[in-house]
């Protein structure tokens, strides 16, 4: 048999089917914000995360998987939640560094810019009484109608704030929190200085960032064009490299700023959730989740672990600190 010499076309393998009229990146934020609620907030999407990435919970989370089994059931609910313990517990070891921000005193207060369903808040409220309060900001009302309920039915309301807004226009007092905590979703950031400005303008002198995203690669052979055709159909406006989300928080005002390489995670994740896909199908649907959408991510998925070998994604975390004084002018806001 002759080999296949077909030339790989990226253009030709965005499997999702995006009507550009929501999706497309129009420059317009108030457009940007729309879409990325269509992305997010239907009862459709929210079944289809929780049995794709959260085994049937709310956990819709790339995961860490160090000493996870890929074959156990709840593999990737488990996964998930220890993406979320892993990130708590680097942003509380920054904290203790030069006698950090609340970690003594067991009052840690901390946002979760873009919290989805407030997965990682009830996981960590439940794990660590340390936590005095976690407020979850976040766009799409399904979703925090979703956290409440979970909050409330765990006996967490007291413990757990749940707001509807973005966290490019955070609606909080500065240095009100001791930890700016974010999970998978600054990747639909309208504009990443902005969003890193605004997160370092709600975190209290001596506070810690902690977020893990999805960021754009420097594979070789990826072209421009490949780059930015992810990003105008998955509400990706401010696409950048690990290193420029470095340098964007840097120019945000945030110090000590550290890139950790998770990008054999993301695949992982990737080949999870198409395993799942695949089951699903083959299980004859028993959710009834929308048939295209589920072929859809089929194709899409499976593009997507090629492409993360390929190069044209990174994932990881990045990590950064407040700094604990400085010469104030009349326009500084904290």
């Amino acid at each position: 048999m002759a080999p296949n010499t077909t030339p790989f076309d990226p253009i030709a393998t965005i499997a999702t089917e995006v009507d550009p009229s929501i999706y497309g990146k129009s420059g317009d934020i108030s457009k940007h914000v729309a879409g990325v609620k269509a992305q997010y907030d239907t009862a459709e999407k929210l079944e289809f995360y929780a049995q794709v990435m959260g085994d049937g919970t709310a956990n819709i989370h790339f995961g860490k998987w160090d000493n996870v089994d890929l074959e156990e059931e709840g593999a990737y609910g488990k996964a998930s939640e220890q993406m979320t313990d892993y990130m708590f517990d680097v942003a509380t070891g920054l904290l203790g560094d030069d006698g950090g921000v609340g970690a003594e005193e067991k009052t840690i207060k901390y946002v979760d810019l873009g919290s989805g369903t407030g997965a990682a808040a009830l996981r960590l409220c439940q794990k660590h009484d340390v936590i005095a309060k976690a407020t979850c900001l976040n766009l799409c009302e399904e979703q925090n109608a979703l956290a409440r309920k979970c909050a409330s039915d765990l006996g967490l309301e007291d413990r757990i704030a749940v707001v509807t807004g973005t966290y490019e226009s955070a609606p909080f007092e500065a240095n009100s929190f001791d930890i700016a905590f974010s999970q998978d979703a600054f990747v639909h950031a309208f504009s990443k200085v902005g969003t890193f400005r605004e997160a370092l303008r709600v975190t209290k002198p001596g506070g810690v960032l902690v977020f893990c995203d999805l960021m754009c690669g420097s594979g070789d052979g990826v072209s421009e064009e490949e780059l930015a055709t992810f990003a105008a159909t998955n509400m990706v406006n401010d696409w950048l490299s690990p290193d420029l989300n470095v340098r964007a928080c840097q120019e945000a005002g945030w110090t000590d700023v550290k890139f950790v390489d998770l990008t054999l995670d993301i695949r992982i994740s990737f080949q999870l959730m198409l395993k799942k896909v695949e089951k699903i199908i083959q299980d004859g649907n028993p959710a009834k989740i929308d048939e295209k959408l589920l072929d859809s991510y089929k194709k899409n998925l499976a593009n997507r672990i090629v492409q993360v070998d390929r190069g044209v994604f990174k994932w990881g975390l990045v990590t950064g600190k407040k700094p604990l004084y400085k010469f104030c002018t009349r326009k500084d806001s904290w």
